[in-house]
Formats: structure tokens, sequence, C-alpha cells
């Protein structure tokens, strides 16, 4: 009888063991191929933004109203640009002292030139920190930086600028404004000039 040569085998239960590892590998890696490619194809959606169209898409702007430039507050037969109800008294909300109430939803218009598209009718202005507390106080904060993050005070500064305006016309009253006594207006002018020579220095320029 013709002897086989022996070969020798792997162990069975060993085979058994290995082939596990192996295949838990295999499903490892292509479980993170696969969640790399979900996170890929998550993060182009979430950054792609697709552009709706409007009625912007085909209006020329040559050929745009000229109402429709300005705020619904600028036609010509209004009175003021907000509409105002002044006909309560201060009350409480939340807790707080108010005196003016202003939702969100109260902005002023974008204004934008027809010929190039930026903005225009803006302004630099100084708030000066006291007008900001007032402020604050009307909507029933301590102070302007509490009312900050819920009040837009900028807003609010030219509502209260037209209510004004508005009711010194209608009431037909004479409002003088002064400066206040300044006792050291020599010492704030040398103040003022040496903080803006400092910016001058550093930085090249005073704004």
């Amino acid at each position: 009888m013709m002897e086989l040569p022996l070969v020798s085998l792997p162990d069975p239960l060993m085979a058994t063991r290995k082939a596990p590892a192996k295949k838990a590998a295999t499903k490892k890696a292509a479980a993170k191929k696969a969640a790399k490619r979900t996170l890929d194809d998550v993060k182009d959606v979430t950054h792609a933004k697709p552009r709706r169209a409007s009625k912007a898409d085909s209006l020329p702007v040559a050929h745009i109203p000229e109402h429709l430039l300005l705020g619904p507050g600028d036609y010509p037969e209004r009175k003021s640009y907000f509409d105002y109800d002044d006909s309560q008294k201060a009350g409480s909300v939340g807790g707080k002292r108010v005196h003016m109430v202003m939702p969100r939803s109260v902005t002023l218009h974008d204004y934008r030139r027809r010929e190039d598209g930026l903005r225009h009718h803006r302004a630099m202005v100084t708030i000066p920190p006291k007008l900001r507390e007032n402020i604050a106080k009307l909507f029933g904060f301590d102070d302007s930086e509490g009312a900050g993050s819920e009040v837009a005070l900028t807003t609010a500064m030219v509502a209260l600028a037209d209510y004004a305006a508005a009711s010194l016309i209608q009431d037909k009253t004479l409002l003088i404004v002064s400066s206040p006594v300044d006792e050291h207006a020599e010492d704030r002018k040398a103040a003022r000039v040496a903080v803006r020579n400092l910016g001058m220095s550093k930085n090249g320029k005073i704004y």
C-alpha cells in the first residue's frame, strides 16, 4: 500500500477562533468606510443651500418702483415711520417695570441704492452710555449690558426719536436742547485728545 505524505492540517478550533476576528476586522473597516461616506454626504447636504426662486430673480432693478426701495413707514402721507400706541400707563411685564414694548418683528428697512446695490441712509452715530442706560430702563433692565441681548437698542433709539419728532409736530411743541454745563471742559478736551493721539499712533487712524 502506497503511503501518502503527511500534511499538517490547521487546528479546527484555531481556525474557528481566527475566522471571526478576520471577519470582524473586515466588517469594522467596511463600517468605518461607510460611516466616513455618510459623514461626507451629511456635510455636503448641510452646506448645500439650495437657492429658492423668488420674485427678485425676474425683477429688473431698473424697473423697481421707487416706493419699494423705501420702508413701509416712509410714505409721504404718514406722520411717523413706526406705528405707536401710547394710550396705556407703564406696567409690569415678566416682573419688570416697563415703559416701552417693542417686539423683535420691529426692524429698520435695509435701504440700498438702485445704482450699485450698496446700503445708504446710514450714519456713524455716537450713542452715549447714559442714553443706552435710559433706553434699557424703558424695557425694565438696570443697564444696557443686560438689555443688549434682549433689545435692539439702535432700533429702539430710532423709534424713540421718530416718536418724539412726530409728537412735537403734532402737539406743536417747541423742544430746546442744550448741552449740560461742563465744569471740566478743558480737562475733558485734553483727555480726549490724548486718547485720540494714542489711537492714531497705534492704529494709524482714529476711527
